[in-house]
């Protein structure tokens, strides 16, 4: 059968003069004018064949597929068996007339031999396989008599390979990337630039991001671009970038040198070779690990987080942050997750799901993983865009599906057990519980056991959590210490709900240490037992900044900030409710400090209930027990009138009317905070820092030689 001008998709039919085709593949290997191909590569080293030597690189492998096209259309082939066999119903025959074709490798979506995308994915080997673009052309060919068409393929590319040296101690370079030109579009390398996640290999007894690991991509050639950035990386937490795409020729090899020192990167002259000379060395290979992680509430494109176009979906960040029983796994996702950041659109994300909420714990690992997620972000990020981030504007919401109770973990939506400092910014958690509700579920518990953990929240909001049918045992719906640090800087609490000891929060442990700054508490309820906002029955608990609102309660004992804790509130505001007939604090067992703070009745008739309570002056305080500490710079103002429990612009403002007996300055407040104790006052101190105690909760600069008590400072 003679056929012209006709092209279909999956086949080729050529020219009148030239061949012949026909329909029957089986007929292919029987026909003595089929026409049959034999591919090489003109330069070494092929896809799956890193670890080969000499010709062998310059093989195709088993599956390999080349596509051949003429101008009456193409024809893929795959090697089966050690023989390339067309991979639809048609193949070629010989003509009696020269013909020019042309081929190219790799087949994939939206290549030909003059257009290719560089996949920016080299992780993996079948992923460098995809970047390694070849193209041929035979021009004029005819029958020798051997019936074989041979294809001598050029690379169109270059590699890059980088080794690590030089790094210091047990510090590790991570989320390495090599930048390149995107590919060919007309036979030309286009002049956008991508960055490149490249294959990874450890030496035998190394360690990844450490001396010896070297750095693999397949990259598109081209002029030295002075601008684009041609390697970044994260080392120490910072991230940093190497400008600069030196000068690359198809074909070649090109081996650098990899230091960083300090915030700089630098890289050796290149050693520069045929391809053939440069193989991937030995040892156990380890996939990239990602600089950063993108989070959107659907995932998208490969869904691997690797961008916000790749984004992850809320299994994948469950699954990763999830503690695994296998240690080797577990320690695997701490090098995947230390020192890196996650990045989370805006959208609900259920964390607590099918009764079970997320435990992120990496016991025996070698230090404390640290890990940092953002909320916020526009979900119309694209790339690796952070430009498009507004909190008020985009809430990210962690939340508990409406029909978990999360007793896999300890009736928490997180828990931090071992080894673990984590950071989340910009975040809300919502635990979607109306006030009414019997819960069982609150936000966070820290529960370190036999090693260390640290939450720290900035601008978050934790909310609608109950542990309401809990008996009375166990509270803090919001937070639960047990043993670690708390970190809360900039953080709301608002309609959480325990049966008692502890609305919001409680801590229970020795060693448990609870920090809060510019933080507010409101309509959170234990209406049973003490502390409708905080009981803290043991640790320290230190605030600066911090507005506290009782809430109306029933029961005897009911008191809004409660404890034996170690207590210090510096420039802290606590108003009472209702039924709060034990007051608005009481600090038990332990030897507690109050400076420069406000306790106002509001709408109860007690404020603080006398304890272990030493004054470190300046406080102001309505109808507190005789003898609870009072020194001669506090002012009693039960003569005076304040508001009742309510918040103007995020805090509770007051208005000095009567006599105040002296006013604090911001050097006294600090002296006072680092008396408290040694270690923990100075430890405060520093977290704040001196200049977090001469502004009020709003961020307003007060008179830092006349301050006015509580959170709110009107600017006397």
């Amino acid at each position: 059968m003679k056929i012209t001008k006709l092209i279909l998709a999956a086949y080729l039919l050529t020219s009148m003069a030239a061949c012949d085709t026909d329909k029957n593949i089986a007929m292919y290997g029987e026909d003595s004018g089929a026409i049959q191909i034999e591919a090489a590569i003109n330069t070494a080293f092929t896809r799956s064949n890193p670890g080969a030597a000499g010709d062998q690189q310059k093989q195709f492998n088993e599956g390999d597929e080349i596509q051949l096209s003429c101008e009456d259309g193409y024809l893929s082939y795959v090697l089966s068996e050690g023989k390339w066999i067309p991979t639809d119903n048609y193949y070629l025959r010989w003509g009696a007339e020269p013909v020019t074709y042309s081929a190219f490798y790799p087949v994939v979506s939206g290549a030909s031999t003059a257009n290719f995308t560089l996949p920016t994915n080299q992780q993996r080997l079948e992923n460098l396989a995809k970047a390694d673009y070849m193209t041929c052309t035979v021009e004029n060919a005819t029958d020798d008599g051997s019936r074989i068409l041979r294809l001598g393929m050029n690379r169109k590319m270059a590699k890059v390979i980088m080794t690590l040296a030089d790094v210091g101690g047990q510090a590790k370079v991570q989320g390495v990337k090599i930048g390149s030109y995107q590919g060919y579009t007309n036979g030309e390398v286009v002049s956008g630039t991508s960055l490149i996640s490249p294959f990874i290999t450890v030496p035998e007894g190394g360690k990844a991001g450490q001396d010896g690991c070297t750095y693999t991509a397949i990259v598109a050639p081209g002029k030295a671009g002075t601008t684009a950035t041609f390697v970044s990386l994260n080392y120490l937490g910072e991230d940093l970038v190497l400008p600069g795409i030196p000068e690359l020729k198809s074909g070649k090899c090109y081996e650098f040198t990899l230091k960083v020192e300090g915030s700089i990167i630098t890289i050796s002259e290149p050693i520069v070779s045929p391809w053939d000379s440069g193989t991937l060395s030995g040892g156990d290979v380890e996939e990239l690990q990602l600089a950063a992680y993108y989070v959107k509430e659907q995932p998208a494109g490969n869904a691997t987080g690797m961008d916000w176009d790749n984004a992850m979906g809320v299994d994948a960040l469950r699954n990763l942050l999830q503690t695994n029983g296998n240690s080797d796994i577990s320690n695997a996702n701490a090098v995947k997750l230390d020192g890196k950041k996650i990045y989370v659109a805006a959208g609900s994300y259920e964390m607590a799901k099918e009764n079970s909420g997320v435990k992120i714990e990496y016991s025996g690992y070698s230090k404390q993983v640290e890990i940092t997620i953002e909320g916020g972000y526009d979900p119309s990020s694209t790339g690796t865009d952070l430009t498009k981030r507004d909190i008020s504007k985009y809430t990210t919401a962690f939340v508990r599906n409406t029909s978990s109770g999360a007793s896999a973990t300890s009736n928490s939506l997180l828990v931090l057990g071992n080894q673990i400092n984590i950071i989340f910014d910009g975040c809300t958690f919502n635990g979607q519980y109306e006030l009414s509700d019997a819960g069982s579920v609150r936000a966070v518990f820290v529960a370190a056991g036999g090693g260390d953990a640290t939450l720290q929240l900035n601008n978050c909001v934790i909310k609608n959590f109950n542990r309401g049918s809990d008996g009375g045992t166990d509270g803090g719906a919001a937070v639960k210490v047990s043993k670690g640090r708390v970190l809360l800087n900039q953080v709301e609490m608002v309609s959480n709900k325990a049966t008692g000891r502890g609305g919001a929060i409680t801590t229970t442990a020795a060693n448990s240490f609870l920090f809060m700054n510019n933080c507010l508490l409101h309509e959170n309820y234990a209406p049973t037992a003490w502390g409708t906002a905080i009981h803290a029955g043991n640790g320290y608990v230190c605030m600066n900044n911090v507005t506290v609102l009782g809430t109306a309660a029933t029961g005897g004992n009911s008191i809004t900030v409660n404890g034996d804790a170690y207590f210090m509130l510096a420039n802290t505001t606590i108003v009472g409710n209702s039924g709060n007939p034990n007051g608005v604090f009481r600090a038990g067992k332990n030897a507690s400090l109050v400076v420069n703070s406000l306790f106002a009745k509001g709408a109860g008739n007690r404020t603080i209930y006398a304890g272990n309570i030493t004054s470190g002056g300046y406080n102001v305080y309505q109808a507190a027990d005789a003898g609870w500490g009072a020194v001669a710079t506090d002012t009693d103002y039960s003569s005076q009138t304040l508001p009742a429990a309510t918040l103007t612009d995020g805090v509770y403002q007051w208005t000095v009317t009567g006599v105040i007996d002296e006013f604090a300055t911001r050097q006294a407040v600090i002296n006072a905070v680092k008396s408290f104790d040694a270690t923990v006052g100075q430890q405060f101190v520093d977290w704040v820092g001196e200049a977090g105690f001469g502004v009020d909760q709003r961020g307003a600069t007060r008179n830092v030689n006349k301050m006015q008590a509580g959170a709110y400072d009107a600017g006397l």
